[in-house]
Parts: structure tokens; sequence; C-alpha cells
């Protein structure tokens, strides 16, 4: 009888319990549930853009239908109108386009940018503008010794833009505040003029 009572006291299992299904059932790989897991962030993130992307539709369309507009100008709208009477900056390509937006700075010209010793700068650009434009000369007079060459360079040297002596950034080491406020605002002007309609 105690056999009996042991019986009674277990729970009965039923034919088609889960637990008998997986103890026969294959778990799955570490792999595989790195994927689900990834598939589910994957598709959560997609979820989040998604109602995103809806709040900003409807917020946008609220701005649209609403009343409360602000005709306030921004800052870079007013830095345009700088540029005369149209507000408008005319730049082709993208060195050209930056150019024009970093006069909008109100630091558009600093003190680095100001050349104070041109003379420290002039052998090293000789050597370059030397060394780019000697191919070109000795195709042109090959009958010309090397130091007539250079000659001819150092000419065309001193009338390039290359020339360290030629920018506009040049300014006396001694000069005074004045005289570098100065030069940062005729710098700004004539790089504006450049992009101006």
């Amino acid at each position: 009888m105690a056999k009996k009572g042991k019986k009674d006291s277990e729970p009965v299992k039923e034919a088609g319990s889960d637990s008998d299904w997986d103890e026969g059932a294959k778990k799955p790989s570490k792999k595989q549930l790195e994927q689900e897991a990834k598939r589910q962030a994957q598709a959560d993130k997609k979820k989040e853009r998604e109602a995103l992307l809806e709040m900003e539709a409807s917020s946008i369309k609220s701005k649209k239908g609403g009343k409360t507009k602000s005709h306030k100008k921004s800052g870079l709208d007013d830095a345009l109108n700088e540029f005369g009477p149209k507000g408008t900056i005319s730049a082709e390509g993208l060195d050209d386009s930056l150019a024009a937006l970093s006069l909008l700075k109100k630091d558009a010209v600093t003190n680095k940018d100001l050349d104070r010793h041109p003379e420290r700068r002039f052998k090293a650009a000789l050597a370059a503008y030397t060394e780019s434009r000697l191919p070109e000369i000795k195709k042109e007079n090959p009958g010309l010794r090397k130091q007539q060459m250079e000659q001819l360079i150092y000419k065309e040297f001193q009338k390039s833009p290359e020339n360290p002596f030629n920018q506009e950034t040049n300014i006396d080491y001694n000069a005074s505040t004045e005289a570098v406020d100065s030069k940062k605002r005729e710098i700004r002007d004539k790089r504006s003029k450049k992009f101006e309609r």
C-alpha cells in the first residue's frame, strides 16, 4: 500500500504536455539566439523610426496649419543682407561656397589670417613654384641653361599670386590696432565682392 500512496501523491502527467515535447526538441544554438535578438532589435529600431517620422510629419502639419508663425529673421538672413540689397550669395563649387559662408561669421578675418612676416615664407614658396614651373619652361625654351630658366621663373614669381608678398593679408609687423582692424575690414569687403551678384 505504501507504493500506491506514493503514486497517488505524484501529479498525473497528461499525454500531450509541453514538457514532453521540450525534452525531445532541439534547443536553438547561441548563433540562432543572437540572430533572433538582432532581428528583434532591428524591428524595434524600425518601429521607433516610423513613430518619429509620424510625429515629425504631424508637427510639420500643425505648424503649417497654425497661425503662430514667427517672422523673425535669423542670423543668416541678417548676414546675407550685408552682401547687398538682394541679400544673396553667388558661389560655385564647394570651396567657393565654404569661403562665402565663412564670411558670414562675425570674425571672418582673424589675426591668424594676417601675415606679418611674408619674408619667412618666400624662400619655400619660390622653391615650390620653381619645381612646378621648371618642366614647363624646359619644354617652352629647350635651349636655355638652368640658371636662365630659374631667372625666368623668378620674374614670373614676382607677379604670381603664390608669392607671399602679393597676398592681400600682408600687414606690417608693427602695425597698430586701428591699422589691423582696417585691414581686416578691407580684406572682408574684398572677399565678399567676389560672391555678390
